[in-house]
């Protein structure tokens, strides 16, 4: 497996070879001790290393779950293609948060920006859900008690928990849009131009002044290589992520669906 993984790093960026040798080691576990791992919640472009990863051995399947359809951050099942896998395998669990909505209102980043303040690291969080003033977090099981005990205040606001079954998540507001775009190239500049109509030059300025993150991650770089899974986030613009890849146009525009939600 440890030359598997340096040649699959290769195909990938330098950056992600942590990772990459992270999911190896799951992966070789697995296949060592035959039976299932369950990973953290992983973000779209990690679920997609992981499962090309997983996809290089014979005997082995990956199986992903994030609470609710459509969820961005899920948690993996690595495990022997002969097993079975149902969701409870997953260990996921809803908190929903009571707040007095008559008189604040709470918004995406002041909850995460809360746990992550109490020391709750992202890997055992995943999507937060908002529905009108109802908000709910999907979280590891494990740290349901934690979560309750330790976040009290959201900003100035103070809240309790309800935990909920799987059953009662809200259904997130989902604007995705799908759009099918040629670019003249993957750069992470071209393709913030194309998906949101934008010059390139603005889009180029939008990155070199830091108003732009690559899976959760400041990018400033305007030449960075955007892959399969990718998620772009464009302050006062949107989000975007690189969904498929087909090919080439006759012109040599490189064929691509985006899903984008625009701000």
């Amino acid at each position: 497996m440890a030359e598997a993984a340096t040649a699959i790093t290769q195909h990938f960026r330098p950056e992600e070879a942590p990772f990459i040798q992270l999911a190896s080691d799951w992966i070789r576990q697995s296949e060592d001790e035959y039976r299932t791992i369950l990973t953290p919640f992983l973000n779209p472009r990690e679920q997609y290393i992981l499962t090309t990863l997983v996809n290089r051995t014979d005997d082995l399947t990956s199986h992903f779950d994030g609470g609710v359809s459509g969820a961005e951050s899920q948690r993996a099942i690595i495990a022997p293609a002969v097993y079975e896998i149902d969701q409870t395998a997953f260990e996921l669990a809803v908190l929903e948060i009571n707040y007095p909505t008559k008189f604040t209102e709470l918004h995406h980043a002041a909850i995460l920006g809360a746990l992550m303040h109490a020391g709750i690291k992202r890997a055992v969080v995943g999507d937060i859900l908002g529905q009108d003033q109802r908000w709910q977090i999907i979280v590891d099981s494990k740290m349901l008690t934690y979560i309750q005990q330790t976040v009290t205040m959201i900003g100035r606001v103070k809240i309790t928990w309800t935990v909920l079954p799987l059953t009662q998540a809200i259904t997130a507001q989902d604007d995705w849009e799908e759009t099918f775009t040629l670019l003249p190239s993957l750069r992470l500049d071209a393709v913030i131009a194309a998906t949101f109509d934008i010059p390139r030059s603005l889009a180029k300025t939008l990155i070199t002044q830091q108003q732009v993150r690559l899976n959760w991650v400041t990018q400033a770089k305007p030449d960075h290589t955007v892959e399969v899974g990718d998620l772009i986030s464009v302050r006062k613009y949107g989000r975007v992520k690189l969904a498929i890849l087909d090919g080439y146009s006759k012109k040599d525009k490189i064929k691509a669906l985006f899903h984008i939600i625009h701000r």
